[in-house]
This record gives structure tokens, sequence and C-alpha cells, in this order.
């Protein structure tokens, strides 16, 4: 072989090794902290591969699931989540890894840890291990009556 075909490989493989490195493993926590006995959440989170099937969330219970990212160029970690309490609805993006400023967010400590919460006026967001109430974000409110939107329950 040329030095320019062995020098190609040489490139080839170091690309290889950069793009195929050890994938990000990402943590998701919903909360429901709607509050009262009587609210219950209902919650379906599924990505393009896996389904994680219904969960009936009583007040003050979590769910939460981990995840590694995908490791192919271009490509990206999405999970929507329905959302049903009482009669409002709600479906979402709750991580997705190729969100703007993710690479910010990836190099802070705790910043593959997502924690939502839930409360009866929309969805609020934080980032980290451990947060405390004023790490998070109001990032979407219920979007009304379920009307035709279902959730097998």
């Amino acid at each position: 072989m040329s030095w320019r075909t062995n020098l190609c490989l040489v490139l080839l493989a170091l690309y290889v090794l950069e793009t195929t490195s050890v994938p990000h493993q990402f943590d998701v926590h919903i909360h429901n902290d709607i509050g009262g006995v009587e609210y219950k959440l209902v919650t379906h989170c599924f990505s393009g591969d896996d389904d994680l099937g219904t969960h009936i969330l009583k007040p003050n219970q979590e769910r939460s699931w981990s995840f590694h990212d995908i490791i192919w160029p271009g490509k990206h970690s999405v999970f929507v989540c329905d959302f049903l309490w009482k009669n409002l609805y709600n479906r979402f993006e709750v991580i997705n890894t190729g969100w703007p400023n993710m690479c910010d967010t990836l190099n802070k400590p705790g910043g593959r840890t997502y924690h939502w919460s839930v409360k009866s006026d929309g969805f609020y967001l934080a980032i980290g291990d451990n947060p405390v109430p004023s790490d998070y974000v109001f990032k979407d409110s219920w979007q009304g009556p379920r009307l035709n939107k279902s959730i097998n329950v």
C-alpha cells in the first residue's frame, strides 16, 4: 500500500474512534407534584426504539429511566411523553440529545440528569443531580381537554 492509502486508513480509524466513543448515559425523572390525594398523573413515554409503557403516578411519586445516547453521527436520542391529568393532556419531548446548547449542559455536573416536575399549572424542568425548588424552570402548560388523544391505561 502507498503512504497515501496508509494515511487515509489512519485518519479513518481516528475518525471512527472519536465518533464511536463511549456513549453518555442520561437519566430522566418525572415527578407528580400536582398535590392532593386524588390527583393521579398518567404518563406514557416512548422513543423511536423503546416504548416505556403507561404508568399511573400517585401524588409525590416519580418514574424514572436511564438510556445511553445514540453514537452515530447526526443521530440523537429523543423521548416523548404523553401526560394526562383529570381531563387535561399534553405531549412533548422530555429529552432530545440534539437540543441546542446540549454540549454546554453535558459539561456541567449532573448535566445528564433531567427532572420534570408536573404541577397543576404545567411542566417544570431542572437539570442536574438533586435539584432544589429554585432550580426548576417553567417549560410548558397543559394543552386543554384530552379530546381524541388516548393513553392506554
